[in-house]
């Protein structure tokens, strides 16, 4: 039984190795995915606080003086006060400094160094095929967790010897990395398979949470062009909504041109529900609520499926969950290397009693 859970061992490895370890890595780098966007981006990422903060209005009034021909299809507005305003533009996201109005600059659409990490994570930067393949990787990120701890449970060696880089220190390595990471990454590869078939947990959850599946999201429309004036301003519909909801603030402002209602997404820094917002939706020219969704309110499935992604990206616990996530992540690869050092050498032994 030990021999064939071994060969088992080395064959998951084998065959999904490189790919649990991208996962690994792009997860590590994913952990940290706004900071590291504003460190490569600094000149749109950080402004100086002001005396007063420009309106919603008077802020879209900059970017369409130079932007005149694009529509504005949604506000991002700042949640702190060195960060800046963001307008969604047809082009791209452009910042702006909420306290004196100018645009700092213009980040198009298009396949950055962090949209490249997220698309090898998600899908492996290719479609369905690619989305399959990182499923299977988890599953076999799983299997390979569980056999790895019966091979280690006899002798359930912890300590490295030396020398540096001999046979045992590789052999240890793997040994001591592997159990002293065990839970960690238990937690993200079952978290990684139930947002790998989200629809089929979502599903499975409504059934047994009585909820059902996860709503899909509408897909925008334009307005007429005879409704091109609009009777309420940005920052109306963000004062309305934030009177439905009180103790909230506004993160994003959808333009009515771009689904023929106001979509108001509001926060509450002191609300711990993972995964999920408050929306207020209004009419574009009475202010009337049209519907109010509440974090508070999701469905028992829906807060599962919220605290798993929590857990996954290490959100769940603030900075010290996902200094946790990262960490375990870049310890993929060391446990990838070692054991494949160990199988070479061990194939490299054999040979060579074959040969003599």
């Amino acid at each position: 039984m030990r021999r064939l859970i071994l060969n088992f061992h080395l064959a998951v490895a084998l065959i999904a190795g490189a790919f649990i370890a991208l996962l690994g890595v792009t997860g590590s780098i994913l952990t940290f995915e706004p900071e590291l966007d504003r460190l490569l981006h600094p000149a749109v990422s950080y402004v100086k606080p002001g005396r007063r903060i420009l309106s919603l209005g008077e802020i879209g009034a900059a970017v369409s003086r130079q932007y005149p021909d694009e529509p504005i299809v949604a506000y991002l507005p700042s949640l702190s006060p060195e960060f800046p305003t963001r307008i969604i533009l047809s082009r791209g996201i452009i910042s702006v400094d909420q306290y004196t109005g100018n645009i700092l600059g213009v980040r198009t659409r298009g396949l950055t160094f962090l949209g490249l990490v997220r698309a090898l994570h998600v899908r492996l930067a290719s479609g369905d095929r690619g989305r399959l393949i990182v499923r299977c990787a988890a599953c076999a990120m799983l299997l390979s967790l569980f056999s790895g701890l019966y091979l280690w449970w006899p002798a359930r060696r912890m300590r490295i010897r030396r020398p540096w880089f001999s046979s045992a220190f590789w052999f240890d390595l793997h040994n001591a990395v592997g159990v002293f990471s065990f839970a960690f990454l238990l937690v993200l590869a079952g978290t990684g398979i139930v947002i790998g078939f989200e629809d089929q947990a979502s599903s499975l959850l409504g059934k047994f949470a009585g909820s059902s599946a996860m709503p899909v999201k509408p897909a925008l429309r334009a307005l007429p062009s005879e409704h091109s004036g609009l009777e309420l301003t940005p920052d109306q519909a963000v004062d309305i909504a934030r009177a439905q909801l009180p103790g909230t603030v506004a993160d994003r402002v959808q333009m009515p041109r771009f689904g023929g209602s106001y979509q108001v997404s509001l926060v509450n820094t002191r609300d711990r529900t993972l995964g999920t917002r408050n929306s207020v939706s209004l009419d574009p020219w009475s202010g009337q609520i049209l519907s109010t969704t509440r974090a508070s309110d999701i469905s028992l499935g829906e807060r599962i499926l919220a605290w798993n992604q929590g857990l996954h990206t290490g959100a769940a616990f603030g900075i010290s969950s996902r200094i946790i996530v990262a960490a375990a992540g870049m310890l993929v690869p060391v446990q990838i290397v070692s054991g494949f050092w160990i199988w070479l050498r061990r194939r490299t032994i054999m040979h060579s009693s074959r040969s003599e």
